[in-house]
C-alpha cells in the first residue's frame, strides 16, 4: 500500500432513496444510466480517476485540486442544463464535496485515510447543485480560476479538528432552494450566503419616503432589510459605509450591492455577480 497526496471528490444524488422507492428496477437502472452518462465524461475531461461507484455515488481522485473543483463546477453545470424544465421526480440533483490530503492506495486501487473520511463528512452537509470543499483544497487550488465563498468552520463526528469549509461562488443566476429564502421584496431569491450575513452595528429607523439614506452600518443585515421591505418602508434606499461609500442600493425591485471588490445584482430572477476592475473601469462578467 502506497501513500499519495491527492484531491478527493465524492458525489451523490440527493434524495436517491426516496426516488428509487417510487421506481421499478428498470426505472432505477435507467436513472443511474443517465446519471453515469452525464457525469463520467466530465470526470474524464478533467483527468479524474473513478476509484469506485457506491450506488448513486462516485469516489474520484485528481492530481490537481484546481481540476477537481473545476470538474465539480462542470458537473453541476451539466446537471443544471439537464434538469431545466423537468419535474421533481425526473430531476437528478447532485451534491459534490472535495478534500485534499494524503491517502493510502490499496493494491486494488481503493483509497483510505483521513482525507477520504473528511470528504465523506463534507458531502453530508453539501447542498444539491453546489460544490463544497475544504481549506486544504482552497489553499492548493488556483484561486483565479475558481471564485469561492467561505462557509465557516464545522465540527464533524470522528474528526478531531474543526474543518474550514468553502463553496464555489456561482456567477450565473440561480434558483432559490426554499420559500424561506426570500428576497427583500418578499419574492423567491437565491440561497443565503454566510459571507453576507453580517451583524449590523446599529439599528436605524426609516421613514416612508421616496428615498432613504442609511449611514454608519458596519455590515449588511439581510434579515432587517427584508423585514423593512415587506412592511413597505423601503422603496428606493441607499446604504452607505462610515466613509460614505455606497454599498447597497434598492430601486424598482432590484438590489445592487458592492462588496469585496464585486458588484452583486439581485432581482426576482436570481443573482449575478460582476467583478470591479481595480483601475475603476467597467466591471467584467
Amino acid at each position: 500500500m502506497i501513500a499519495r497526496n491527492l484531491a478527493v471528490m465524492l458525489t451523490d444524488i440527493k434524495g436517491f432513496t426516496d426516488k428509487t422507492s417510487r421506481r421499478s428496477r428498470d426505472q432505477i437502472k435507467e436513472l443511474l444510466t443517465k446519471h453515469n452518462e452525464l457525469v463520467l465524461p466530465v470526470i474524464g475531461k478533467f483527468h479524474g480517476r473513478v476509484v469506485k461507484t457506491i450506488g448513486d455515488a462516485f469516489l474520484v481522485t485528481f492530481e490537481s485540486s484546481t481540476d477537481a473543483v473545476l470538474c465539480g463546477i462542470s458537473i453541476q453545470g451539466t446537471m443544471l442544463a439537464f434538469n431545466k424544465d423537468r419535474q421533481h421526480d425526473d430531476r437528478i440533483d447532485i451534491r459534490i464535496a472535495i478534500n485534499a490530503g494524503e491517502v493510502s492506495i490499496a493494491d486494488d486501487g481503493d483509497i483510505f485515510g483521513d482525507a477520504v473520511n473528511i470528504t465523506s463528512r463534507i458531502e453530508g452537509i453539501a447542498e444539491a447543485g453546489e460544490v463544497f470543499f475544504t481549506e486544504s483544497v482552497y489553499l492548493s487550488m488556483n484561486k483565479n480560476e475558481v471564485p469561492s465563498s467561505e462557509i465557516g468552520y464545522r465540527q464533524f463526528k470522528g474528526i478531531a479538528d474543526k474543518i474550514k469549509v468553502y463553496k464555489v461562488l456561482r456567477e450565473d443566476p440561480v434558483r432559490p432552494k426554499s420559500a424561506a429564502e426570500a428576497d427583500f421584496t418578499g419574492k423567491a431569491a437565491p440561497a443565503s450566503d454566510p459571507a453576507r450575513e453580517e451583524k449590523t452595528g446599529e439599528k436605524t429607523g426609516h421613514e416612508n419616503t421616496d428615498e432613504t439614506v442609511v449611514k454608519g452600518m458596519g455590515g449588511l443585515s439581510g434579515m432587517i432589510m427584508k423585514a423593512m421591505a415587506k412592511s413597505g418602508l423601503m422603496q428606493n434606499v441607499d446604504i452607505e459605509d462610515e466613509d460614505g461609500k455606497k454599498k447597497v442600493k434598492i430601486s424598482d425591485g432590484e438590489v445592487h450591492v458592492i462588496k469585496d471588490g464585486k458588484e452583486i445584482h439581485i432581482t426576482k430572477d436570481g443573482i449575478r455577480i460582476r467583478r470591479i476592475k481595480k483601475d475603476g473601469g467597467d466591471p467584467g462578467e
